[in-house]
Order: C-alpha cells, then structure tokens, then sequence
C-alpha cells in the first residue's frame, strides 16, 4: 500500500517524556532523546506537542482530544512515549496505562479522519522483567529476500494501518550497557 503524503501539513507528533515516575525513579537522559525526537520530526514538518511528566488522567486527557480531532488535512500521526513500562503497559508520574486502551482510540471506527493513514507508535519502554540478550545485526546482503505482491483490498479492518515500534520484545527489558 502507498500513502498519500501529499496533504495540507505533515501531521501531529505527540511525544510524552517520563523523567520521573511514580515509585520516585528518575530516568536519565530521557530529555535529550526527547529533544533529538523533537528536532528530528520538525525537521519532517510535524507539528510536535512535548508533555513533560503527565499522570494517568492527563495522558487519557491528551489522547482522547487528540483522537476527536479532525485530521482530514494531515498525512500521518505520530505518538511516542519515553517512559517505563511492563508488558502491555506504559507508565505515567503516577500510575500505569494499558498500550491497547490508548491505541484503541485511534481505531478506524473511532477516529474516523485518520482512516488509510499511518499511525506510529513509539513506545521507548521496557515491557518486562526478563533481560534482553544483545545479537549483532547482519550486513546487507546476507539474506534472500521474497517479493510479495499484495492482493486488491475493498474494505480495510479499524485496526488498519497502525505501525508499533518498541525498544524491546514483550516481557523483556533493556540493559543499560
């Protein structure tokens, strides 16, 4: 599938930063990838939106606004969360969220205006208790790959078009190494 990026503005980018959180960690080094994020996706042309240390209710809040507004001139949105996390579940300054009931809300059948665009989530956040073992990457070339051709679609599912990028696999967590 090929995505019109041609509408009136490029979208909106949501970054929500988790310096401190509810048990009193503070996560270091959170406000420079944030601010690399930020300078990255303005360099795309987002329009980006930083919440600094938001709790649950105001994060529920944000999204719900966001996913009722009117997106028809935008090409894509992007949301990131830098935060910690269990499997599943995002935290906030003072409690935990489930990824699907934030994700649910930018559904086709609930957000109506971002139907065949790209929703991104980002979610920078360890999902677990297990350490993730580090591997080294493959060079280009090292592997065949097939071509796929993809069938007409008539109708698409309200799950559609949704793009999850997580720093670590389910249930694991990422070394500071």
């Amino acid at each position: 599938m090929e995505y019109q990026m041609n509408h009136k503005r490029r979208g909106l980018a949501l970054i929500f930063n988790q310096e401190k959180l509810q048990d009193l960690t503070e996560r270091h080094d959170t406000n420079k990838d944030r601010d690399n994020l930020t300078e990255r996706l303005q360099d795309l042309e987002f329009e980006v939106k930083l919440h600094n240390d938001k709790n649950k209710a105001e994060v529920l809040k944000e999204m719900h606004k966001v996913a009722a507004a009117n997106h028809a001139d935008a090409d894509c949105f992007v949301c990131i969360f830098l935060t910690c996390g269990e499997e599943g579940q995002i935290n906030t300054s003072d409690d935990s969220i489930k990824i699907k009931e934030i994700t649910d809300l930018f559904r086709g059948d609930q957000c109506k205006s971002l139907v065949g665009k790209p929703k991104i989530f980002i979610f920078q956040a360890c999902a677990g208790n297990k350490l993730e073992d580090a591997v080294t990457g493959m060079m280009a070339g090292d592997s065949d790959e097939e071509e796929e051709e993809a069938a007409n679609i008539y109708t698409i599912p309200a799950g559609a078009d949704f793009l999850m990028c997580y720093s670590v696999a389910e249930g694991e967590y990422e070394s500071n190494q």
